[in-house]
């Protein structure tokens, strides 16, 4: 073997490249993200085997023939892949001569995977317990991490390897999060005396804390999240931080009450959605499920709550955004709330089955403001149609497909702005 071409044996970018072969060995494609793999990279190889090749995806992948999926394959045999491949079944860095046999007799990586997946060790793995943080919440995982609003503190409890949790601690601060926070702060100078509050798509309750934080003297916070494995997390984080009269309600939000199958993501909370009739994103795959969930009209869920009022609705749905509003337009008519709502081309593409465009002018009739944040983060108020495409366009290129858009019946907020 030529020297120059031997891998690096720097521990980090080691276990990273080994991370991203575990994707591609045993799971056939790549890994979501660059968080996804520094995520799994301080986890040990062989922890990292067991939990792939147990996972609903491992397992699915098994009973379809391991297929793949990706250019990946057609690259050229590497010491590379045999070094994370060695790592994954052993536990260690091969030396040199371990390197030289792992690579020989194989003509490509479609031969090197198929050796890699008959080996012991693989096998072992995948016919042990299915791992236990894709299916549930594992407490021995969780994690907990500090955060901040308004020089206040908290502290949230998170699963360790999700990847929503993930993005929390290791990703840039959430943008979408601080500007929820200063949209309350700003609507309510009172500190949200009286006002009810509602999270829609809480998950494990950073967004919902932002709220009550910036509005201390609400009257009633209503945090909402379908998925159970987040629903425990959410409720331990409220309680933990001292919102102990928030309500937790264990159900999707729409335009109508009844039950809708949701698709919830193996490994990534943030993700799930609701299926509807126009959906074009596949209703399950090997990295997830679909299953029933309770679903409530906003309208209903107030009046049932005692609640005679909404003052502030942040939704964040993954695509089911308008079907939000449709079942809370009693609560729109009647009390003009300010409504915080993420806008996601590829939900809204997928998931809803919509264009873009006819949503956001839909939208943008249905309220009388429409209001965007520029590139500094400042509340920006969209006047026409060309003020729409620029947000489609500003979306496009330079929010990676998503921004955070607030639907009003007044501008007062704006003038408040800090």
């Amino acid at each position: 073997m030529d020297h120059a071409q031997r891998p690096t044996r720097d521990a980090a970018k080691q276990n990273a490249e080994t991370v991203r072969w575990a994707y591609r060995l045993i799971l056939g494609r790549e890994p979501e993200s660059e968080s996804v793999i520094r995520a799994w990279a301080g986890v040990p190889p062989r922890e990292t085997l067991m939990h792939f090749a147990t996972s609903p995806e491992g397992a699915g992948n098994r009973l379809t023939g391991y297929p793949t999926r990706g250019a990946w394959m057609l690259e050229q045999l590497t010491p590379q892949m045999a070094i994370a491949a060695h790592q994954l079944r052993h536990g260690c860095v091969p030396n040199d001569e371990e390197i030289e046999a792992a690579l020989v007799g194989h003509d490509d990586i479609a031969a090197f995977r198929a050796a890699f997946l008959a080996s012991p060790e693989v096998a072992a793995a995948a016919a042990a317990p299915v791992a236990a943080a894709v299916t549930g919440a594992d407490q021995s995982q969780q994690q907990e991490q500090g955060f901040s609003f308004f020089g206040q503190s908290f502290t949230l409890r998170g699963e360790g390897r999700e990847e929503y949790w993930r993005s929390l601690v290791d990703g840039a601060p959430d943008s979408g999060v601080n500007r929820l926070a200063r949209v309350a702060l700003a609507a309510f100078p009172d500190g949200g005396a009286g006002r009810v509050l509602v999270d829609a798509g809480a998950n494990i309750g950073l967004t919902t804390i932002a709220m009550a934080t910036a509005a201390p003297y609400h009257a009633a916070i209503l945090s909402i999240e379908p998925d159970e494995r987040s629903t425990a997390l959410l409720r331990h984080n409220l309680e933990a931080n001292g919102l102990t009269e928030a309500r937790v309600i264990e159900a999707a939000l729409g335009a109508e009450d009844g039950v809708a199958s949701m698709r919830r993501a193996g490994n990534n909370t943030a993700t799930n959605y609701i299926l509807s009739s126009g959906s074009r994103a596949p209703a399950a795959n090997a990295t997830a499920m679909t299953l029933d969930v309770p679903v409530r009209r906003l309208d209903t869920l107030l009046a049932e709550q005692g609640l005679d009022r909404l003052d502030l609705l942040k939704i964040d749905v993954e695509g089911g955004e308008t079907e939000v509003m449709l079942g809370a337009t009693q609560a729109i008519r009647r009390d003009r709330p300010i409504i915080f709502t993420e806008f996601n081309l590829w939900t809204q593409m997928t998931v809803a089955g919509r264009n873009p465009m006819d949503v956001l002018e839909e939208w943008h009739a249905a309220f009388p403001h429409f209001v965007v944040f520029d590139d500094a983060g400042n509340p920006l108020p969209i006047q026409n149609g060309d003020g729409l495409l620029w947000l489609l366009y500003a979306a496009l290129t330079r929010r990676n497909g998503v921004d955070d858009l607030v639907l009003c019946h007044d501008l007062d907020w704006v003038e408040r702005w800090v």
